[in-house]
């Protein structure tokens, strides 16, 4: 299964919502591989960390650029589940990927800026939607502040536009940023924290819609937004 995450905007949580769900996949049992396909090379720095951390669950993390339509696929087959965290302005690439995806994810935060760049990457997803009809495309909320309407209103634009949009939301706190920087994932840093329980949550809905059953965790119910 290939899961592409994609927004033409910065400082939407792609990398962070990427690395999060591969170090779950990671801990359920999956053979997890994560493509850095952003010049940004966020992730290739987060593995690096992880790995003179020795974090047990760090999936294998590759970067790779223009020839992605055409490696992905072959790289992949070695794996249960890839995950691609894709650049925001290299048209060609996001093309790419969307050609050979299963899953997009679109992470979006709770603003209208956000969901104004979001518009461009729906757009490409659109289009490879005419030629790959059975491409699963969902929004995921992310940077939602506990406590606030934001993610009821954006949830509600995100649904106006026609895109799918997954109950879980992933909220504002500081776990992300530490397990980012940590090299590891909420669920591995802090399993009992909430946004673990967030992520878990998420990978859930992620096994649903992909209809992968290998680690599903029964035990964390939907964080709705």
């Amino acid at each position: 299964m290939i899961i592409a995450i994609a927004n033409e905007k910065g400082g939407s949580s792609k990398s962070t919502l990427t690395s999060a769900l591969a170090i779950e996949a990671s801990l359920r049992g999956y053979r997890t591989l994560v493509v850095d396909a952003d010049p940004q090379g966020t992730l290739t720095d987060w593995s690096a960390v992880g790995t003179e951390e020795s974090v047990a669950s760090l999936p294998t993390v590759v970067a790779m650029g223009e020839q992605l339509r055409r490696q992905l696929p072959e790289l992949a087959a070695d794996y249960d589940v890839t995950f691609v965290d894709l650049p925001g302005r290299i048209a060609k690439r996001v093309a790419g990927a969307l050609m050979v995806a299963d899953l997009v994810l679109l992470p979006c935060g709770p603003s209208n800026a956000d969901l104004w760049a979001l518009e461009t990457t729906l757009e490409m997803v659109s289009e490879a939607r005419e030629m790959r009809p059975n491409l699963e495309v969902a929004a995921v909320i992310t940077r939602k502040r506990p406590g606030t309407t934001s993610g009821r209103e954006i949830r509600s634009a995100l649904e106006d536009l026609g895109t799918t949009v997954l109950e879980t939301a992933l909220c504002l706190r500081e776990t992300y940023a530490d397990a980012l920087g940590a090299g590891s994932g909420p669920t591995a840093l802090a399993p009992g924290s909430l946004a673990a329980h967030e992520v878990r949550c998420l990978m859930n809905e992620v096994e649903d819609l992909l209809e992968m059953e290998a680690g599903r965790n029964d035990e964390d119910e939907i964080s709705a937004a």
